[in-house]
């Protein structure tokens, strides 16, 4: 309660959050945690306990418990009296959800805990229905791949700026939805990334107008986004650009708990009802009540602090921006990297370093933080470094990396030829058929190279960040297969169904493809 306090002393009237400006009656409503507040209340009466879950408030001990407490195991309860069901909340989960809204603009909110994964399943489950179009970025999360294989509906893919130095997928041009809208009038939806991995972002408001022009539903995959609704120094929130409906994950950048997302909707073109049934479809009806509470908790917070919060994660990058790049061998991409079209906004809590000019790889530099260091980054590509900033970094987190780096580039720098980019052509494969047409047909096991020029009946990623190098119903290539070979050498951890060094295709002597990519299972 302790920062509560400072905001009464303050006594705010009104609030600017994020891009969005919210009604003085709702300041004190966005004090209240009514969720953590029934669980307390629920605790309190010191129950005895014959529902579920089995370890009873804790009274079975285990290695976890004496290790954390006895606290979180007392907080673990499923859905006794009163504290409502996430399955259809109506009651305190439906209380808090509403209060979420609120606080960033939304007209809905539905809490999710089985992490952002599970809100891009339930929301493009919700909005398209076998054999839809929805028009999207082919650098897209697996999630979303999954989703098509679940819904059945049929991928018109964008294709996002390809750095041609570190091969990295930043945001998609105006013209190439354009492009995709004008041959396929009849699609559902639009999608985009909002921001990339990487934190870049694209014209979602002019994408917004584009879509609702022909009819779209426009929708968000912010997994990495959910702190913009928060801070007006960074780029807006898809629903503050005039997007219907976003999948945002509260825990990888708004403090919350991991796992702990949020489906957030506003407007009228999206069915809010049949979202909400397939939230119940896909959420436990056995929901985490520790997830719920932070998910609560980080909101109240980010509401009345995020923005000085946010704003002082960026003078952090920022410092440690300037004091990289003053480190030879070292470069941290900022503002000049916009081009205002696919590169149309940056978020400036992430700091992307170039250390190819240490003769070294990013795989290399990651492994070396962690090992060397003791820094634990997000990311370790060919040629970048990511690091997460966000509301739980401090100045000493700070200066602690950029003494790694320093380290690095005592190291290595002027020891080895600068780095540079394997010759892959970055050409994303061709999809023959939907996903989940692919998913479903028989399928068989063979060599990566046996594998080219066959259809992928899985989805093959390189994680993270887990966007998939091919996907079910896509032909597999030899620039596919040279890829993995390069991350595998260079140590990257390569997720698929097949066994190691192998691929899942289409069996083709079981399986007839029609050429119209309409028919079902």
């Amino acid at each position: 309660m302790g920062f509560l306090n400072k905001i009464n002393q303050k006594g705010y009237k009104r609030m600017d959050i994020g891009h969005h400006k919210v009604d003085d009656s709702e300041i004190e409503n966005q004090k209240k945690t009514p969720f953590l507040e029934a669980v307390k209340e629920y605790l309190a009466t010191n129950p005895t306990s014959f529902d579920v879950p089995g370890h009873k408030f804790g009274h079975f001990r285990t290695d976890l418990e004496d290790y954390l407490g006895d606290s979180v195991y007392k907080f673990d309860v499923n859905a006794p009296l009163g504290l409502d069901n996430l399955s259809r909340p109506r009651g305190v989960i439906k209380e808090s959800e509403d209060i979420f809204a609120k606080a960033i603009g939304a007209d809905y909110c539905l809490y999710q805990i089985n992490g952002t994964t599970g809100a891009i399943h339930t929301m493009i489950l919700g909005c398209l229905r076998p054999k839809d179009k929805i028009i999207l970025p082919r650098n897209v999360h697996k999630s979303i791949v999954n989703s098509l294989i679940l819904s059945g509906a049929v991928p018109i893919f964008v294709y996002p700026d390809i750095d041609p130095h570190t091969g990295i997928a930043n945001g998609v041009s105006l013209k190439e939805y354009e492009r995709a809208i004008k041959d396929n009038p009849d699609a559902k939806a639009v999608l985009v990334i909002n921001p990339t991995y990487f934190g870049v972002t694209s014209n979602i408001e002019a994408i917004a107008e584009l879509a609702h022009k022909n009819n779209m539903i426009a929708m968000a995959d912010e997994a990495h986004g959910t702190h913009f609704y928060f801070s007006s120094k960074l780029p807006k929130g898809a629903l503050e650009a005039g997007f219907d409906i976003s999948a945002s994950s509260m825990h990888k950048t708004g403090g919350s708990l991991t796992q702990s997302s949020v489906i957030i909707i506003k407007g009228k073109r999206v069915d809010v009802d049949r979202v909400k049934t397939v939230a119940g479809m896909m959420s436990s009806t056995s929901p985490n009540s520790t997830l719920m509470a932070s998910i609560e908790s980080a909101r109240k917070r980010m509401f009345f602090q995020g923005e000085e919060l946010i704003s002082k994660v960026i003078d952090l990058v920022n410092y440690a921006r300037t004091e990289v790049n003053n480190i030879p061998g070292l470069k941290a991409i900022d503002r000049t990297y916009i081009n205002g079209d696919s590169r149309f906004g940056l978020d400036e809590t992430k700091l992307v370093v170039d250390v190819s000019g240490l003769g070294i790889t990013g795989f290399e530099a990651y492994r070396e933080m962690r090992y060397k260091y003791n820094v634990q980054l997000e990311l370790g590509e060919y040629c970048d470094c990511l690091a997460v900033f966000a509301v739980g970094t401090s100045k000493e987190d700070v200066d602690k990396l950029i003494e790694a780096y320093k380290g690095i580039s005592k190291e290595h720098y002027g020891k080895k030829d600068k780095k540079q980019m394997p010759t892959f052509s970055f050409r994303f494969p061709e999809l023959v058929t939907r996903p989940r047409v692919a998913f479903s047909a028989p399928s068989k096991v063979v060599s990566c190279a046996e594998a080219i020029g066959e259809i992928s009946a899985e989805s093959v990623m390189i994680y993270p960040p887990g966007i998939p190098v091919v996907i079910p119903g896509e032909i597999i290539t030899k620039e596919t297969v040279d890829m993995l070979t390069f991350y595998k050498e260079n140590n990257g951890v390569i997720l698929n169904d097949a066994p190691d060094g192998m691929m899942k295709i289409i069996d083709r002597k079981h399986w007839f493809l029609k050429s119209d990519l309409d028919y079902d299972f």
